[in-house]
């Protein structure tokens, strides 16, 4: 690859300057490289970045921040044919690999090919309110329908293929890919998955029974959950939200689909090491 797009996140890498180093070595090295700051400035909140601002032939992606950063550039750009790879400046880093004593080297090994890619699938979600879809989103980790504002326990109830599966108490849902099995889903207590394996992992948030279990389903189920009526009268407040970035308002009688995506992102891995490993070393005792 010689044609390279960086999205930095401006908290993380301030004034830019590890996107502009990492640009100028790619340059030197006979590539293409253009940096794109994913905070308004006017704001300071995130943005998306439009598909027309990456450079046509792009090949790959890097981002600069945390696994956040990451998801947000996967969500923009999930049409666009391009692979991603992240510097991490965050956390724990599951998805944003690449440590910044690491750069030169890994920059290396992408100019001369020498990675491989794995293709991690992607939910999609849809809110239908009176038979219309109101809002839709793709994610590369996990769609939560979360009780919100509203501190009682909401009621869920939840259709597998149309067939009804049962209704849940709780604070809300999460829905999980296995790339996200090691985010919420983890904290919530729900299993950990090969992030290169197709399945979608349900998990109960603090579920009011002792058999609120998380459940995995097949990549060809389609999942529905219809929101049960608020604890108070005319007081909503109730949230779904796609990546922990886009929060969209439910209601009372609102249903949330949630299926395997279309589109895929493809991840760059630059060593062989397990996963096995990888979690060990993130969250092991």
């Amino acid at each position: 690859m010689n044609k390279f797009a960086i999205i930095t996140n401006k908290y993380k890498d301030e004034k830019q300057q590890l996107a502009k180093n990492i640009a100028a070595y790619i340059e030197q090295n006979g590539g293409k490289c253009s940096i794109h700051n994913n905070v308004d400035e006017s704001t300071g909140e995130y943005r998306e970045i439009p598909h027309k601002e990456i450079p046509e032939g792009v090949e790959c992606v890097i981002t600069i921040g945390g696994d956040g950063t990451l998801l947000h550039a996967a969500k923009d750009l999930k049409s666009k044919d391009v692979v991603f790879i992240g510097v991490n400046k965050g956390t724990l880093g599951f998805l944003a690999e690449i440590h910044q004593d690491q750069v030169e080297d890994a920059m290396n090994r992408l100019l001369k090919n020498q990675f491989h890619v794995e293709s991690r699938m992607m939910l999609e979600g849809e809110v239908i309110r009176k038979d219309e879809v109101v809002f839709r989103g793709n994610v590369l980790n996990e769609i939560v329908i979360h009780r919100g504002r509203d501190f009682s326990v909401t009621t869920l109830e939840v259709f597998v293929n149309q067939q009804m599966l049962g209704r849940y108490s709780a604070d809300g849902m999460i829905y999980s890919t296995p790339t996200g099995s090691t985010a919420y889903n983890l904290s919530a207590g729900g299993p950990v998955a090969r992030p290169d394996s197709k399945m979608i992992i349900m998990t109960p948030i603090c579920p009011h029974s002792i058999g609120g279990r998380s459940i995995i389903f097949s990549k060809k189920d389609v999942l529905e959950t219809v929101i049960g009526p608020a604890k108070h009268p005319n007081i909503e407040g109730r949230t779904v939200i796609f990546d922990g970035d886009s929060v969209f308002e439910v209601v009372s009688g609102d249903k949330i689909r949630v299926q395997m995506a279309v589109e895929e992102t493809k991840i760059a891995k630059l060593d062989d090491s397990s996963f096995l490993q990888a979690i060990k070393d993130k969250i092991g005792d």
